[in-house]
């Protein structure tokens, strides 16, 4: 769903401009684009370094019917922008679903460290890349895989900062949930995320 509301925005460029995450706008009520905004690209670079991530872990996600991955796809573009709202105020303008891939990737990756071995090992390794990627462009300035040829575009290390975040509060809440669950029902919590 994510992957196809993001080509179909970008075969319609003239959406963008209603769509787009806009400071000024979203501050005099738009509040629609805090969570459109998101699948507005620059560029079909940078629509496909989006999307083939995204769609990788959230096709894992889905085939592992991660409970809260619903849940989820809906409420952290919302706190991505809120948090770019206010920790961000100089940004007059974001797109692109990086943000989202992060944090799916994340939530995959997180998910996958009670499972057994090799797939928790990918998931530590995962995790561990994520973590590098994310200091390398606060302390670069620019994106891990380039600038997408546009000086005018620069990724937004704190959007992937907070998506890991989301991520990780996500799981958190889900591992609570089972930890519940099991105590009120005598089970031991196990299971997948």
């Amino acid at each position: 769903m994510m992957v196809g509301s993001a080509v179909v925005v970008a075969l319609f460029p003239c959406w963008s401009a209603w769509l787009i995450y806009d400071r000024s706008a979203i501050l005099s009520g738009q509040l629609w684009r805090m969570f459109t905004g998101h699948w507005v690209h620059f560029s079909t670079r940078h629509l496909v370094w989006d999307l083939i991530p995204l769609g990788i872990a959230a096709w894992i996600l889905e085939e592992r019917r991660s409970p809260c991955f619903g849940r989820f796809c809906i409420l952290s573009p919302w706190v991505i922008s809120a948090a770019l709202l206010v920790l961000e105020p100089q940004m007059r303008f974001c797109g692109g679903l990086s943000g989202l891939a992060t944090a799916a990737i994340a939530l995959l990756a997180l998910g996958g460290l009670s499972d057994a071995p090799p797939w928790r090992w990918v998931c530590v390794a995962v995790l561990l890349g994520l973590l590098g990627k994310t200091i390398f462009e606060l302390v670069a300035g620019h994106g891990f895989w380039g600038n997408f040829n546009d000086p005018s575009v620069v990724v937004c290390a704190t959007s992937h900062i907070v998506s890991a975040a989301t991520a990780l509060f996500f799981h958190l809440l889900m591992w609570v949930r089972k930890s519940v669950s099991a105590a009120d029902s005598g089970a031991p919590a196990g299971g997948q995320l």
